[in-house]
């Protein structure tokens, strides 16, 4: 049996598909062009995924204005659920990044005001985006678009976001806040820091935070001022206010309309290169609408549609997943229980608590100072040949959320190109929401990767430690480890010949337990 036609959309063409659902553009009996997000059966069977399904659809429906895809209409409750949105020609930021380079400031602060109007659409609806980044914007004939609410959630829901539930970031690396990385709920501040890193990824092609691997940017979006030498000047401020590491000094959306200041009305509002990609897409449009009426087989998730290639064009719906083939599902990476990456969106993972006390009735082990540059070299037993690469810092009160935590980090670096990178932070009870273990246990998990992540119990200097596996995704850093003991928690980076990859854990291990025990207690 063949099937033409989702709801009451006949289907023209494909415009992406993955592991969890496909995309297609669909027609309406009024012509309408829409793009319809199909869940696929497997999926559709599960009532978790399902009761996803439908917040992903309350969220999208809550949002409406001129800077969104709006959701046309929807049917969760079908065999097969599936969504409807708004069909917006245009390339993303990243296509057009990749495409055409940088954007100049002209457009740059009309895409400044845009993603800011958008956020107040979304705001206004009482919702956070939580993955504001440039493949969820894009750049149509009349402006900006902000897709995807696949992983919105309702501002005030609050509670325990879903990081402390399975030990899984919501987001994207690169465009995280602070407050993402290390656990805490995402608010509108979150998505404004976003808008702060897309601004900066478009006018100079790439982030804001250097690194080469997630763990490396969560460090540096922690811990590090942001690279804004090739921001161009008009809109450096904007962006640095909004790339502030405390989210309450961050501006609002309004504030930010209000720093960009007056943008010029404009027929054609990106640079002509912009506009020859949106031309290109809408001429394949036409080209599959006049097409004969492709044919799809609904038992097969991969099946493509029987003439013409996928539509070169996002929508506000597009690109979930991991590819499908032939239905069987490419699973990807697997996690410590052999769950495959593909399933890890219905699959929870559980997330272990060392000792048989609830963290919220473990009181703090740490109460004193965290060692200096000086203390520590002598503490963890830095080798000869290393010595202190800058002052580092010393005690310094870091801001998250409604919390504070004490923080010391220090770099030792050898002429040979060894590298050594301790961070400590200590959290107590009282100057964050919960306990000092259950602060540091969120920071904790905050920074696990699942599939990539090992976790180690029973180590004898702390409750816990994971680390991430020796694989080319470590770039420049040979052994990461993350370590808990109560309510101290402890970042751990080698790098340089001396710790060869896969052969420097022994070494990790000692530096670690120096690094635990040269916190008094």
């Amino acid at each position: 049996m063949t099937v033409d036609t989702v709801g009451p959309f006949r289907v023209v063409g494909e415009l992406g598909q993955g592991g969890m659902g496909r995309v297609l553009l669909g027609a309406g009996r009024d012509g309408r062009l829409v793009a319809v997000k199909q869940v696929h059966e497997e999926f559709a069977e599960d009532e978790a995924f399902r009761a996803r399904f439908r917040r992903e659809v309350e969220a999208s429906r809550r949002v409406s204005g001129a800077y969104t895809a709006a959701v046309v209409a929807a049917d969760t409750e079908a065999a097969t659920p599936w969504l409807a949105s708004e069909f917006v020609p245009g390339p993303s930021l990243r296509q057009v990044l990749d495409d055409t380079g940088p954007l100049p400031e002209d457009a740059a602060r009309r895409l400044a005001a845009g993603l800011a109007r958008a956020l107040l659409d979304v705001h206004g609806a009482g919702l956070v985006h939580r993955d504001l980044k440039p493949s969820n914007v894009l750049l149509a004939e009349d402006g900006v678009r902000v897709i995807d609410f696949g992983i919105a959630r309702a501002a005030e829901e609050g509670g325990q976001t879903r990081i402390t539930h399975t030990g899984a970031l919501v987001g994207s690396p690169a465009f995280m806040s602070p407050e993402q990385v290390e656990g805490r709920d995402p608010t509108p501040a979150s998505d404004v820091f976003a808008l702060g890193a897309t601004l900066v990824t478009a006018c100079t092609g790439k982030g804001p935070f250097p690194g080469r691997s997630a763990p490396q940017m969560f460090y540096a979006i922690v811990h590090s001022e942001p690279d804004l030498g090739a921001v161009p000047p008009g809109l450096r401020p904007v962006v640095a206010a909004c790339l502030a590491k405390d989210p309450a000094a961050r501006p609002t959306p309004q504030q930010v309309l209000q720093m960009v200041g007056m943008v010029a009305p404009a027929a054609r509002p990106w640079p002509e290169a912009v506009h020859r990609l949106i031309a290109g897409q809408r001429a394949e449009v036409a080209r599959q609408v006049a097409a004969p009426v492709p044919r799809m087989d609904p038992t097969v998730p991969g099946t493509r549609p029987a003439r013409g290639r996928k539509l070169a064009v996002l929508s506000g719906v597009a690109l979930l997943l991991v590819a499908v083939g032939a239905g069987v599902l490419l699973l990807g990476d697997k996690d410590e229980n052999g769950v495959p990456s593909a399933l890890w969106v219905v699959v929870p993972e559980e997330v272990p608590t060392p000792g048989g006390t609830p963290l919220s009735q473990v009181s703090d082990r740490y109460t004193g100072k965290l060692p200096d540059c000086e203390q520590a070299t002598a503490a963890v037993r830095i080798p000869g040949g290393f010595a202190p690469f800058g002052k580092g810092v010393a005690n310094s009160v870091f801001k998250s959320g409604d919390g504070t935590s004490l923080h010391s980090g220090c770099t030792w670096t050898s002429r040979s190109g060894d590298k050594i990178v301790l961070d400590w932070q200590l959290f107590s009870t009282g100057k964050g929401p919960g306990t000092g273990a259950e602060q540091a246990k969120d920071r904790h998990e905050g920074l696990y990767l699942r599939g990539r992540s090992k976790r180690e119990k029973d180590v004898g200097y702390a409750e816990e430690v994971h680390r991430l596996a020796a694989e080319k995704s470590l770039s420049d850093n040979n052994c990461v480890y993350y370590v808990r003991d109560v309510n101290l928690t402890v970042f751990l980076a080698l790098s340089g010949p001396r710790f060869p990859r896969g052969g420097c854990d022994a070494d990790a291990h000692a530096f670690a337990k120096g690094a635990v025990q040269a916190v008094p207690r």
